[in-house]
């Protein structure tokens, strides 16, 4: 190997240094200032949400920023304290010192060690994978109901009022206790909370760009500092200020190994082990789902895995350096795109700046009002309940909204680590009661060989039954499906076709259910094909014993070409059906001719079907589409078909004109422009067909006489005359030339019939 082969990853390094300094330095730094002056502010008010002093937000947002920027994927994510997290933080250790007889730092400490810990097993073990079954329902209900919590608990703050010695942990005891205290409400405090809450929200509507936190503080500890309200002489009256609290001495806090994590107290591990798994898996939602949502925009492939470890190892270092547990930001990391943030030194760059005005204005921030601090959380408790997203979470259905119920419910009267593994529970549940049923629908054949898709158990009777199967097909779904299989039978069923090209998670249970299918269906004397099958599920039957059990004979594997096993299959079926009935004595021929000519005689199964459920702007689109390849001289009308395939009615493309011209006046039309007109035209798409369709279409049959045919034709005023089968689906058609064609053989065989001269 050369020199210059031996120093080449040294020259890249430089290279790479070079370039990062020349096109991305600027931009990282100038967006980590971004995310600094926006982010110091919050951090310190986070802090209280969790019950500690203001500096330790600032601890957080610095060196879990850093460490989870160097080890993680997203060029993006910031991470350090959030509103969520702060709060369970508060739930998990408030009750610790008092039974426990240590400091409530002692224990927030040693939660955020095992919280990163579990973090770091759940990236090592590649377990991230576990949130995508976390709906996003949970996470909107847990951040409504954390930021109404959130709001509650800051009340107090905000007022200035003392609720010292009272127990209220949830959002009930907390409103009573402080609707109690209001005769005790501190007016410059509330003057203070005010004057915040009244900047933060200003300073947003009148620019986003404006930093409302930082000049919130700043507005709020100038009125209180030269008022004299953070002095002693005001009494009962003092406004409480950060030094209060602990005076912040413009420095890092130094290494320094947590007692409990040197001296884990058995019990204490036990009990904060629950809440470690909850604050572990709530942090991997959120910065999972931030670092997703910056990542679509910015086109970044993440490694979740990576990630998690980062979050993890962040939260362990940080539990060594003064730090809570902290996540991914969604209002820093979304700063930091939006301030043109380019690497991971964006966020380093926060930590930076962050560092910075630790270091400066430490002495400062000690006059920073409490009520300040409480005004900016209750405008961010406003804010995390994201109103677009609970209304999607409701109007999506029975499913999101029992999970974002349950979950904003169990939010406000619960402990909130409970909170989170309620809606973790009601996502698996749902998820597993969605796919724990498989779906079951019936195929039937058209005499143009294609496939209708009825309702299962509401096809015609046939001896032929197909069965199409889709979806999960582990225990949970196989679990008595060979009884619900057994429903479709009829007593003229000879044969049942399985269509198994969609199922998935095929295992033992559903060889076992399928054998004794089997089993039921040679007790009844009915045979069962199988088509559609796949090599993975091929596999799984020859394990079994059931390829064998079956017969090779019975089973037809997937192809390329869509429906081909299927067709193979329905022609082994039939097959099968005209043994027996040649076996048995059962003649298949017709009777003696009719003289009559009838409706199977003029029939096209060509006609046109359509779903009664559409709109009508689909059925312009399926009707222009099909006269545009057509060769007919006049337009044919759409038939519609119910959910069962029943003929439910007509629709003529003049219907539909007459529909989506209804308002356009023939004085004006002359005048109006291409585009005019169609915004007239389009305000009626979305009609549901339903409405405007034709319903008196007659109940003609393929033995329907051509007397009888001419009679309906000419009672509706029907070009085009459906004919039904025995059950009410659609045939096909008897057009106005196949009429004629009728009409021109009966005069023939009538002149066949007279005496010559």
């Amino acid at each position: 190997m050369s020199a210059a082969d031996t120093d080449s990853p040294s020259r890249n390094f430089a290279h790479q240094t070079v370039d990062y300094l020349r096109s991305d330095l600027r931009a990282d730094a100038v967006a980590g200032l971004t995310v600094a002056v926006m982010g110091v502010p919050q951090a310190m008010a986070y802090a209280l949400i969790a019950g500690l002093p203001p500096v330790y937000g600032l601890y957080t947002a610095i060196v879990t920023c850093v460490i989870a920027a160097v080890i993680g994927s997203s060029s993006h994510l910031v991470t350090g304290p959030t509103n969520a997290l702060c709060m369970v933080i508060l739930s998990l250790t408030a009750h610790l010192p008092a039974k426990y007889d240590i400091t409530l730092l002692e224990a927030v400490f040693f939660l955020t060690f095992l919280t990163g810990f579990v973090q770091v097993l759940f990236g090592v073990l590649r377990l991230g994978g576990i949130v995508r079954y976390v709906s996003n329902s949970v996470v909107v209900g847990f951040t409504a109901g954390a930021g109404v919590m959130i709001a509650a608990n800051q009340l107090k703050n905000l007022l200035g009022i003392d609720l010292t010695g009272v127990h209220a942990e949830r959002f009930h005891e907390v409103v009573i206790a402080t609707i109690q205290r209001l005769p005790d409400v501190n007016p410059y405090a509330a003057a203070v909370g005010a004057v915040t809450v009244v900047v933060v929200v200003t300073a947003g509507r009148i620019h986003q760009r404006l930093p409302g936190a930082l000049l919130a503080i700043a507005i709020g500890g100038a009125l209180s500092y030269f008022l004299g309200w953070h002095l002693p002489e005001m009494g009962a009256n003092k406004v409480d200020i950060v030094k209060d609290i602990e005076p912040i001495s413009g420095k890092l806090m130094g290494f320094s190994v947590p007692s409990l994590v040197a001296s884990p107290n058995y019990e204490l591990t036990r009990e904060l082990g629950l809440g470690a798994v909850a604050l572990a898996i709530l942090g991997l939602i959120e910065a999972a789902s931030i670092a997703r949502a910056v990542a679509a925009t910015s086109g970044q492939r993440l490694r979740y895995t990576r990630e998690f470890v980062g979050q993890g190892a962040s939260n362990m270092v940080g539990s060594f350096l003064g730090c809570f547990a902290g996540s991914g930001s969604f209002t820093r990391t979304a700063v930091c795109f939006k301030s043109g943030g380019r690497t991971r030194m964006a966020a380093i760059f926060s930590a930076v700046w962050t560092l910075v005005a630790l270091l400066l204005l430490g002495p400062i921030a000690n006059f920073i009002p409490k009520a300040a601090l409480a005004g900016i959380l209750i405008v961010v408790a406003y804010s995390m309940i994201d109103k677009h997203h609970l209304k999607l979470s409701w109007t999506s259905g029975a499913n999101p909204r029992l999970v974002l119920v349950g979950t904003l419910v169990s939010t406000l009267l619960l402990p909130l680590e409970y909170a989170v593994f309620v809606g973790v529970f009601l996502s698996i549940f749902i998820l597993l009661r969605t796919t724990g049923k498989t779906d079951l629908t019936q195929l039937v054949p058209t005499e143009d060989s294609s496939f209708e898709e009825v309702p299962f158990n509401q096809a015609a009777p046939s001896p032929v039954v197909t069965i199409n199967m889709e979806g999960d097909l582990y225990f949970a779904a196989a679990e008595d499906l060979d009884y619900e299989l057994l429903r479709s039978l009829r007593p003229e069923t000879r044969v049942v076709v399985l269509r198994m090209k969609r199922l998935r998670a095929v295992g033992a249970t559903a060889m076992a259910m399928l054998g004794h299918f089997w089993e039921l269906l040679r007790a009844r004397n009915v045979h069962l094909v199988a088509s559609g099958i796949e090599e993975e599920l091929a596999e799984v039957l020859t394990g079994s014993g059931l390829r064998k059990q079956i017969g090779e004979q019975n089973l037809f594997y997937a192809d390329n070409r869509l429906f081909q096993s299927t067709e193979l299959a329905m022609a082994r079926a039939w097959s099968i059906v005209r043994h027996e009935q040649s076996t048995s004595g059962v003649g298949t021929a017709e009777g003696a001719s009719c003289p009559h000519i009838r409706a199977r005689d003029l029939v096209s199964t060509r006609s046109i079907r359509f779903g009664y459920q559409h709109q009508l702007r689909e059925a312009v689109w399926l009707m222009s589409g099909l006269l545009e390849h057509s060769k007919a001289l006049s337009p044919e009308p759409l038939f519609l078909q119910s959910r069962e395939a029943r003929l439910y009615g007509e629709l003529s493309p003049w219907a539909a004109l007459r529909t989506l011209a209804a308002k356009t006046k023939s004085a004006d039309a002359v005048d109006l422009s291409d585009a005019d007109l169609a915004e007239r035209l389009r305000q009626d798409l979305a009609t549901s067909i339903a409405t405007i369709a034709r319903r008196d279409v007659g109940d003609l049959y393929a033995d329907a006489t051509l007397g009888e045919i001419i009679a309906q034709s000419l009672e509706l005023d029907q070009s085009v005359v459906p004919i039904c089968h025995d059950d009410g689906r659609l045939q096909g058609q008897v057009t106005s030339e196949a009429l004629l064609r009728g009409l021109d053989e009966a005069l023939h065989k009538l002149g066949e019939e007279e005496p010559s001269d």
